[in-house]
């Protein structure tokens, strides 16, 4: 007999900033298959002042019914497993009844660049990039793609990210983030052992 999965009613967002949130709330949706999911956000403002005030930002989306708190943070230069442990051990301050730790390598436009070919296609380029290698060992995800997107549209189109990542997680395959992205994984899994 399978384990009967925690219900999740409202899921609590602390992200950087409101392109981070409509990015990860687009992804979940997706990943979960719903979308009439409730998000509730709480903005960092960059890396250092996010990390000081998770705890509070976590007990207060707690408090706005938020049984699902996920703290997403980008890894950037850091060191992932000192990252992933200060940020776990700030989260286990958090009331609400679940919580999860996401750390993307090194940013969200990691997870973006595992599919050229639905980069071609949001951006109606002229040709498909050429992204070598696994796309969390590219350093600078974000000015990577960038410079995807100028060169594969014969320098017509400009890549702006708190404009496109909506557009970028709404329409990316998430199996092959999954599959080239184990910070992305580690999300996707977790936020599919619940009932919505």
């Amino acid at each position: 007999m399978s384990k009967k999965k925690p219900k999740i009613k409202s899921i609590g967002l602390i992200v950087e900033d409101n392109s981070d949130f409509t990015s990860f709330k687009k992804l979940i949706s997706r990943i979960v298959e719903k979308d009439n999911l409730t998000f509730k956000k709480a903005i960092g403002g960059g890396c250092g002042k996010m990390k000081r005030k998770a705890a509070s930002y976590a007990s207060n989306l707690s408090k706005k019914g938020c049984d699902l708190v996920i703290l997403a943070h980008d890894l950037d230069r850091n060191d992932l497993n000192v990252l992933q442990g200060e940020l776990e051990n700030i989260m286990t301050k958090s009331p609400a009844k679940y919580n999860f730790v996401c750390v993307p390598i090194e940013e969200i436009e990691g997870w973006f660049l595992s599919d050229p070919e639905g980069i071609k296609t949001v951006f109606n380029l002229t040709r498909k990039p050429k992204i070598k290698g696994n796309p969390e060992s590219i350093p600078s995800p974000k000015e990577k793609l960038e410079e995807y997107i100028y060169q594969c549209s014969e320098k017509s189109k400009i890549y702006i990210n708190t404009k496109h990542n909506d557009m970028l997680a709404e329409k990316l395959c998430l199996d092959q983030m999954k599959a080239k992205c184990i910070s992305f994984a580690l999300l996707y899994n977790h936020v599919q052992s619940y009932e919505y």
